[in-house]
């Protein structure tokens, strides 16, 4: 990896980006403009971005001209895609220590920027969690030899009361 400086107009936005980000742009501009362009945008060989999307777009909000990234040579299509994807889902597995949370943000000015931090304003504790119920469903696979088969099947277990449907693998 080597770090290097870029025209923000030579880097690259992923065109095929499945994470929607346009609500984030204004707070991370925010925060770079309260604590500086830190968290640095990693690209490709070619310039296009592996990681970073929501801070490209927040310097261009703020108009900076050039930016520092990460460039990172010589991963395959694959692992591109892959690092695209697992930068982003893999911040959704962390959680908060919200005593530890509370104590952080005592004396801290966000400004404008309104975030929620999952702790009743109020009083700094943590918001009540909802619990969420789930209903298992059990399935059975049954390989068929033809599509009659399959109906035959599927009427005899419908008849009976089961739920069914039939599905192509």
């Amino acid at each position: 990896m080597e770090l290097n400086t870029k025209r923000i107009d030579e880097i690259i936005p992923y065109p095929h980006n499945p994470r929607v980000n346009d609500q984030a742009v204004d707070a991370v501009a925010e925060s770079i403009r309260q604590c500086g362009y830190i968290a640095l945008i990693i690209v490709d060989e070619e310039g296009v971005i592996l990681a970073g999307h929501t801070r490209y777009k927040a310097l261009k909000k703020l108009r900076q001209k050039t930016a520092e990234v990460v460039v990172k040579v010589g991963l395959t299509e694959e692992q591109k895609r892959k690092y695209r994807l697992l930068d982003n889902k893999t911040n959704e597995l962390a959680d908060w220590n919200f005593d530890l949370l509370a104590k952080e943000l005592e004396g801290l000015d966000f400004g404008a920027l309104e975030l929620d931090w999952g702790l009743d304003s109020e009083e700094s504790e943590p918001k009540e969690r909802q619990e969420v119920t789930f209903h298992e469903t059990i399935s059975v696979v049954i390989d068929c030899h033809d599509d009659d088969e399959a109906e035959e099947i599927f009427s005899r277990l419908s008849e009976e009361g089961y739920n069914c449907r039939i599905s192509t693998l």
